[in-house]
């Protein structure tokens, strides 16, 4: 840790001496565009992202898409009928016939 501290007390230094000594410094008119330019040609940085962050970006990735097809499956449900007109089901839902516990458990 207190090699840490070190490097970090010189690289303060420095920056501070470079801070002061800019009013010195003269730089050219195309001094920007040659910076810009170098750091264009740089190649992107290789990220060490974990599992669970690129697992996070893929899930906020598909969020929409996921939202759509929910409501379209819910407009689709809503339009056609699962339960068929004439079924056991019909039945069942209309209280026409009186179950009781022994005829499901079939006694």
């Amino acid at each position: 840790m207190k090699f840490f501290k070190e490097e970090h007390e010189v690289l303060k230094k420095i920056l501070c001496r470079a801070y002061y000594e800019k009013e010195r410094v003269k730089v050219s008119d195309h001094w920007q565009h040659g910076v810009m330019r170098r750091i264009r040609n740089l190649e992107p940085v290789e990220s060490d992202a974990s599992f669970f962050i690129r697992f996070q970006q893929l899930v906020w990735r598909l969020t929409p898409v996921v939202c759509l097809l929910i409501l379209i499956l819910a407009t689709v449900l809503f339009r056609v009928e699962i339960v068929p007109k004439y079924g056991v089901f019909q039945l069942l839902l209309n209280g026409e016939e009186e179950l009781s516990i022994s005829q499901f458990v079939g006694l």
